[in-house]
């Protein structure tokens, strides 16, 4: 019987078990040890908040529940609690008892780390090819929307989202949940008529430039 990538990649995340996920637990809280949010809160409970958003939505996704624990620490680790990016990587391979399994947990939290001079939209758009990694950066905003954000930071994701929106034609992006989605343009005020506008205005600047040339 032949085994595709995809199955074998199945397998290997199913070997997630009730020690890995206190040893990650464990290792996210020290990444984030003697950080706070800007309510105040000791920032672990972010991370902590968007791994329930992930298991509400996805329960059977593990793998994401995992990386929703740790997908702030590449980015705030460093220079913090511990000396580099790579040093962090090292700590989440070593929480996660199958080489295999943590390298994919790495390399999904290494996709979330965003780097500072991308543009927020196009940073976003290249989870589509990710869908863990979206689906968790999806319950990131969920959460940071949730807990009274700036004007700045509710026009950033409503961009973002309405960017992902004009590539999938409104509809909720593969591997993400129609009741994911929904809640997020609730929490930005967003509308499926704004992203019809959006989707509109792109093509007449598509055709348009077909026109020209």
């Amino acid at each position: 019987m032949k085994i595709t990538k995809r199955t074998l990649i199945k397998l290997i995340l199913e070997k997630f078990n009730q020690e890995d996920f206190k040893d990650v637990y464990s290792t996210a809280q020290m990444a984030h040890m003697g950080q706070k949010r800007r309510s105040g809160e000791d920032y672990f409970t972010h991370p902590s908040e968007v791994r329930n958003i992930v298991r509400r939505f996805y329960p059977s996704d593990k793998a994401a529940q995992l990386v929703a624990l740790l997908h702030d620490s590449i980015e705030d680790a460093p220079g913090s609690t511990v000396k580099s990016a790579a040093e962090m990587e090292e700590f989440i391979r070593g929480s996660i008892q199958d080489p295999k399994s943590g390298q994919i947990v790495v390399d999904a939290v290494k996709a979330l780390t965003h780097e500072k001079n991308q543009p927020y939209s196009e940073y976003v758009l290249g989870l589509l090819t990710r869908p863990r990694a979206l689906r968790v950066k999806l319950a990131d905003m969920v959460h940071n929307l949730s807990a009274t954000p700036s004007d700045r930071q509710k026009e950033k994701y409503r961009t973002a989202l309405e960017a992902i929106a004009a590539q999938t034609g409104g509809k909720p992006p593969v591997g993400i949940s129609s009741k994911h989605w929904a809640q997020l343009f609730s929490l930005t005020e967003g509308s499926l008529m704004k992203i019809t506008e959006v989707k509109l205005r792109q093509i007449i600047r598509e055709e348009a430039k077909k026109l020209k040339e």
